[in-house]
């Protein structure tokens, strides 16, 4: 039974183009060793396919394919500040948003493709440097005017 398709969803997805927002779709399918893949398909037919064990690893592979097109998914999973910290092989839907209050423990979370705008989005390695850069901030720099990450 291992490998069989668990779930089947088409979810709306904004991506940004060209300084324009389009309407994509995202459709996701998971087996119940929670393999993921997502398939975005744009308004002119262009696919693209990342997948991966877990839907975190599905959606940078499938951002690190679309994003050299310069194409932005307007998620909450591509915002500069998120990460997904738990359920990042299991399927889980909610990323964490790493803002100045998460210095002192209260957690900020979003679903996965719950919109962002275009402002809010980067790339898959700046997501990642900004990570970085959170995580060797010290916790005092919350209390200092502007972005404690630097």
């Amino acid at each position: 039974m291992n490998g069989r398709i668990d779930y089947h969803e088409v979810e709306p997805l904004t991506v940004w183009l060209d300084g324009k927002e389009q309407q994509c779709s995202v459709d996701e399918t998971s087996t119940t060793d929670s393999h993921w893949t997502l398939v975005l398909t744009t308004p002119d037919g262009r696919t693209w396919t990342g997948s991966g064990q877990g839907l975190w690893t599905a959606f940078v592979d499938l951002r690190r394919q679309v994003e050299p097109l310069g194409y932005r998914l307007c998620c909450a999973g591509a915002r500069a500040d998120a990460f997904m910290r738990r359920g990042r092989s299991y399927g889980g839907y909610i990323v964490d948003l790493w803002t100045r209050r998460t210095f002192f423990g209260i957690r900020h979370q979003a679903s996965l493709f719950d919109y962002a705008p275009a402002g809010k989005v980067t790339t898959v390695d700046q997501q990642l440097a900004r990570y970085d850069r959170w995580i060797d901030t010290p916790w005092w720099r919350a209390l200092l005017p502007g972005d404690p990450v630097r």
